[in-house]
C-alpha cells in the first residue's frame, strides 16, 4: 500500500550575478547555487549590489513536499 503525498508548488528564488552588466545569463551566487525564499534573496542581493555587482533575483516554481516547506519556513524564518 503506498500513501500518497501532497505537493505544493512554491515560488523560490535564485540570485544570478552577471558579469558584464548586460549578459543574458549570469553564474548563481550561493553554496551549490540555492534557492531561496524572496526576503532572503532580496537581502543577499542588496549587500552585494552595494559592492557594485549587478545582481539579478530570479523566480523558480519548485514543487515542494510539506515536510521540505516546513524546512524552509524554519530555516529562513
Amino acid at each position: 500500500m503506498t500513501t500518497a503525498t501532497k505537493i505544493k508548488a512554491r515560488k523560490l528564488y535564485q540570485v544570478r550575478n552577471h558579469a558584464n552588466g548586460g549578459v543574458f545569463s549570469g553564474r548563481q551566487v550561493g553554496h551549490k547555487s540555492r534557492l531561496l525564499p524572496r526576503s532572503v534573496a532580496a537581502r543577499i542581493a542588496k549587500r552585494l549590489r552595494k559592492s557594485g555587482l549587478f545582481i539579478t533575483i530570479n523566480p523558480i516554481m519548485v514543487n515542494c513536499t510539506p515536510e521540505q516547506c516546513a524546512y524552509l519556513d524554519r530555516r529562513y524564518a
